[in-house]
């Protein structure tokens, strides 16, 4: 009787430890899978935290355009304007030299030329600006300025010249300077059927299109002040100015470059500085206004009793 005793008594251990060890297996599932959804809850959390400081830095994001107000250091103030001036470094002029390229204004902008005597040889170009008007102005929470916005631009027309240029033209306009990446965009115009081989466009009728915000250029450095305070006139100026890939392809197809002519502007490896002025003005209390109005209507009154009298 004894053994069937301990057999039973065997089995029944043997089920309990069984129980037990069914009962921890799902301890532990369940602890992974608790672990799994506070890792999910965990990851939700994270995203949606980014999503907020994406959203409130987008939109403590203030875009004024020219003669409209925006609040600096809780105060009103007005931008009246100003200009973004682009200088060509000396070896682009080089290039443009090279080639023959001429330059001219687009839209509001206004281009400067500098000729320096070359005798016997006449005079050589050694300076070639475009200045154009700030239209807008992009700032942070603090008065950061994170882009700034011009119109018009500059247009250059190539003509055709033996291993240089088939002849074409480029129209760069609309400049956007994103102070924050170090990016310059633009509004591009010419015939960019070459874009694709990286050669110059079919010879022949210009095909035209324009691209709006294509990312032209690159740059170095900023000098000068780049936050706003209050009234007054901020100057700066962006150095290293650098070609984008995607530009270059763009410079060669819509100017039809060739041989020299790429060669000759692969060579280039500064196009310049960006020098602008933002021009803020304060804006008057209301109860200055009110004050004016009162002595204008004082003024009025005495000129009438004058006239009486």
């Amino acid at each position: 009787m004894r053994q069937p005793c301990r057999q039973r008594l065997g089995i029944r251990e043997g089920v309990r430890g069984r129980l037990h060890k069914s009962k921890q297996e799902i301890h532990k599932r369940s602890a992974v899978r608790d672990s799994g959804e506070d890792m999910q809850y965990t990851l939700k959390t994270l995203a949606a935290a980014a999503a907020l400081t994406i959203a409130t830095a987008a939109s403590a994001q203030t875009t004024t355009p020219v003669g409209g107000s925006l609040t600096l250091n809780g105060q009103a103030y007005q931008l009246d304007g100003g200009t973004g001036t682009l200088s060509f470094s000396s070896s682009l002029i080089t290039a443009l030299n090279v080639g023959k390229i001429a330059v001219t204004k687009v839209g509001d902008a206004t281009v400067t030329e500098t000729l320096t005597p070359r005798p016997p040889f006449g005079s050589t170009r050694t300076g070639v600006s475009a200045a154009a008007p700030i239209t807008a102005v992009t700032t942070g929470a603090t008065g950061e300025v994170l882009s700034v916005d011009t119109t018009g631009g500059a247009l250059q027309t190539a003509n055709i010249l033996e291993g240089v240029s088939l002849g074409g033209t480029l129209s760069v306009a609309n400049l956007s300077v994103d102070l924050t990446n170090k990016k310059i965009f633009a509004s591009i115009t010419g015939d960019f059927r070459g874009v694709a081989t990286g050669e110059a466009a079919p010879y022949g009728s210009e095909v035209l299109t324009t691209k709006d915000n294509f990312h032209l250029w690159n740059f170095a450095s900023i000098s000068g002040p780049t936050t706003l305070n209050g009234a007054g006139t901020y100057a700066n100026t962006i150095s290293g100015l650098t070609i984008t890939a995607d530009g270059f392809k763009h410079f060669v197809s819509a100017l039809r470059l060739v041989d020299l002519g790429v060669s000759t502007l692969q060579g280039v490896t500064d196009y310049g500085t960006i020098s602008s002025t933002i021009n803020v003005s304060a804006v008057p209390e209301p109860s200055t206004y009110a004050m004016a109005i009162a002595g204008l209507a004082l003024v009025g009154v005495a000129a009438r009793r004058a006239r009486k009298a």
